[in-house]
């Protein structure tokens, strides 16, 4: 007996990955099959000898009982039945344990025969057991290891081991009466080193063997796991776990061999891993899977998702129509909280598995776990009685899914057309696979570019892949009417050359503030200029919205008037000056006499005390104030006038009836009229006296007289003037 003790140095080394305790009673047989093999209530005894009598089975080294703390090898606790020392299995040890007298055995001899090879059998390990059937079937869970993998695939030498069933009936023959379960799944081809390996070779053997032996060795090398010197068991490779089954007739008495042997010589061992509690009374399963058909993994129901579901399967009575009834606990309520159950499940003949959805409604109530709890009631059929079983389901609240929608760039107002304002739409949390859409852009990125030309309504929209009616949030974006931009330009009034004017523009409509640019001026909405012509002066106005529009102001620089004026001295008094304005405008004249007088009629008469030069000046304006001047200088000469008639006719008819000196320019006279025999007539020293063509109180005849006339003229001069006129009555 050797009880396998695990020192620390090596726990350190191999971190505990197997132990194997074979210490007594858990190197017996009997005791491991019933204890650590067999699941509850099932009887097991050892098979019954020719004498009647059971069996007798010693304890060996080769037998132990393994606890795996590591899921890369598929079972955690079993049975090891080994070719030499069960602890052989644990990395670091090694077993000592070898028998070289070689041993016989038909069945293990077959399966190396099914595998194209042969070779006598040493350190046979062999633990029996019979069973009365209680179902129509039954099972276990296995793995096979050797240190013959990987330097010997492929090669004559293969440890050999098998799991022969022996009764009447197996898998529904009557003539069939031994069966190898340690076989490939789904195939006849038994396990082996040739049949579940690497996949290739070991050095220089032929594939060939491994043809033999199992032709889709290659495909088949997915089934077995290579294994690193310090992995999990001693052995350079491992199968994945196989099930060992049959279908065996209810209440026939079965034996199970469990052997394994090395061939040839004892230099490389092997070993059969069978898993705790895996043979068993066929049973019926319930098992669960939740939000079936959703992304996400999880252990509970949660509302409004797609449904969960409990599985009913059964190993066993496949062949009678099972009704499996359930009851139903918990504080969800049918119909309010899940969907109602079915009150049981019928199996009909053949049929191994059915399910039950449980569909939980959301009902928008935040509120703790909800459970439903599926009892299952007893199933009994002829072979067997299922025990009652029972399977809790939580009900969780779906992750609520939170959606909004903003603006990150722009304004909610838009005030230019063509503006542009950039949306976010956002969501958080919901259950499962979430997505969100734009409705304008169901395909495009969170962000969302807009240019409304109106008021409107943008939505964003997320949902979850529990809901069926996506949660919608919205942003309105309002659009002002926009008036086009229109300009204000008033020209300014007429100018005068070479004076300066300020000329305006202005803007209304459109979107103030408004920006102004002369052309070639100033970016002002003023501009002083000093024009030497009329013309255009254009500008350009733009918005806030950055609209524009051009204009122009027209300044008009009037021409310059041009002062002129003419002067007339009277003929009979020089003093007496008549002007006249001969100006292009006169609507503002004034006149400077040059004497200290002045006057604004557009045609004055002037009168000058005395002769002499004067500088006449003259200011007009136009009707726009644009002004000129002239300035002449005058002389003024008093020359003397004298005018006699050169007929007269005394008549009494009023006209002409009398004879004057008309004179200017003089200061005084003395006037003698003769007769034509030289006579004197009359005489007179003053000048407004006149003669009426008598003398001495008679009339004058008819006829020409003559005359003479002494002037005192201006500054002592003496002028003397004679001539003749005509009296005619």
């Amino acid at each position: 007996m050797v009880s396998l003790v695990i020192l620390g140095s090596i726990r350190s080394i191999y971190s505990q990955n197997i132990t194997v305790n074979s210490s007594t009673p858990r190197n017996d047989p009997m005791w491991l099959v019933q204890n650590v093999f067999v699941g509850p209530n099932l009887t097991v005894f050892s098979p019954i000898g020719p004498l009647g009598v059971p069996k007798s089975q010693p304890s060996s080294v080769q037998f132990g009982k393994f606890n795996i703390n590591n899921p890369a090898f598929g079972l955690d606790s079993g049975i090891v039945i080994s070719t030499t020392d069960a602890v052989d299995a644990v990395p670091g040890q090694s077993g000592s344990f070898t028998n070289n007298t070689s041993t016989l055995s038909a069945n293990l001899s077959s399966v190396l025969s099914a595998i194209g090879t042969s070779g006598s059998l040493y350190d046979k390990g062999a633990i029996e057991f019979s069973f009365v059937a209680p179902g129509d079937s039954v099972k276990f869970d296995y793995v096979f290891a050797s240190k013959e993998y990987t330097g010997f695939t492929c090669s004559p030498f293969n440890d050999v081991f098998g799991f022969f069933l022996i009764g009447s009936g197996i898998n529904g023959n009557p003539n069939m009466d031994t069966v190898n379960l340690a076989t490939i799944p789904g195939t006849n081809v038994p396990v082996a080193i040739n049949t579940i390996n690497q996949g290739y070779p070991s050095a220089s053997y032929p594939a060939s063997n491994c043809l033999t032996a199992n032709p889709n060795y290659v495909a088949h090398s997915s089934m077995y796991n290579a294994n690193s010197p310090s992995g999990v068991v001693n052995y350079p490779g491992f199968t994945d776990v196989f099930t060992a089954a049959a279908e065996v007739s209810c209440g026939s008495l079965y034996t199970i061999k469990l052997l394994i042997a090395d061939v040839l010589d004892g230099a490389y061992n092997s070993a059969v891993f069978l898993g705790a509690r895996s043979f068993e009374l066929p049973t019926i399963s319930l098992n669960s899977t939740f939000n079936q058909g959703n992304t996400f993994n999880d252990t509970i129901v949660v509302e409004g998702c797609k449904p969960s579901y409990l599985y009913l399967n059964r190993n066993g009575a496949v062949n009678d129509t099972m009704t499996i009834n359930f009851n139903y606990s918990g504080n969800a309520i049918s119909g309010v909280d899940y969907a109602p159950l079915p009150t049981s499940v019928t199996l009909l003949p053949g049929v191994v598995l059915d399910s039950i959805p449980i569909t939980a409604f959301d009902d928008g109530i935040v509120e703790n776990f909800d459970t439903v709890r599926f009892v299952m009631q007893p199933v009994t059929t002829n072979c067997a009685v299922y025990p009652p079983q029972y399977k809790t389901f939580l009900i969780a609240d779906k992750i609520p899914l939170n959606v909004s929608s903003s603006i990150i760039q722009g304004n909610d107002t838009i005030t230019c057309p063509g503006e542009q304002v950039v949306l976010d739409g956002a969501y958080s949390a919901g259950q499962g696979v979430t997505n969100g859409w734009w409705g304008t852009d169901t395909t495009g990125p969170s962000q969302l570019t807009v240019t409304p030309f109106a008021t409107t309504t943008y939505y964003y929209s997320a949902i979850d892949e529990c809901m069926s009616i996506a949660i919608v949030d919205s942003i309105t974006i309002y659009f002002q009417v926009y008036d086009s931009i229109q300009t204000i330009s008033d020209s300014p009034d007429p100018i005068c050359p070479g004076e300066s004017v300020e000329i305006l523009c202005a803007a209304k409509m459109g979107t103030p503030p408004y920006s102004f640019q002369w052309n070639n001026g100033p970016n002002d909405s003023a501009w002083i200029i000093s024009p030497s012509k009329s013309e255009w002066y254009s500008f350009e106005v733009s918005d806030a919205c950055g609209a524009q529009i051009k204009d122009s102001v027209w300044v008009i620089v009037a021409p310059i008037p041009a002062a002129a004026f003419s002067h007339y001295p009277n003929p009979g008094y020089p003093l007496n000056v008549q002007f006249n304005n001969q100006s292009s405008d006169t609507n503002y004249v004034k006149w400077y006499f040059g004497n200290g007088n002045i006057s604004n009629q557009l045609n004055p008469f002037h009168s000058y005390a005395q002769p002499g030069k004067y500088q006449v000046g003259l200011v007009i304006s136009d009707s726009i104030g644009c002004q000129d001047s002239i300035s002449l200088e005058i002389e003024l000469k008093m020359d003397y006038y004298v005018y006699i008639p050169n007929t007269f006719t005394p008549n009494g008819d009023i006209i002409n009836d009398r004879i004057k000196v008309e004179a200017i320019g003089i200061e005084g006279m003395v006037w003698q009229i003769f007769n034509r025999w030289g006579l004197m007539v009359f005489s007179t020293d003053d000048i407004q006296e006149s003669w009426d063509g008598n003398i001495n109180g008679q009339q004058s005849p008819e006829g020409v007289y003559s005359y003479k006339i002494v002037l005192d003229l201006p500054f002592g001069d003496i002028k003397e003037e004679m001539g003749i006129f005509t009296l005619v009555r």
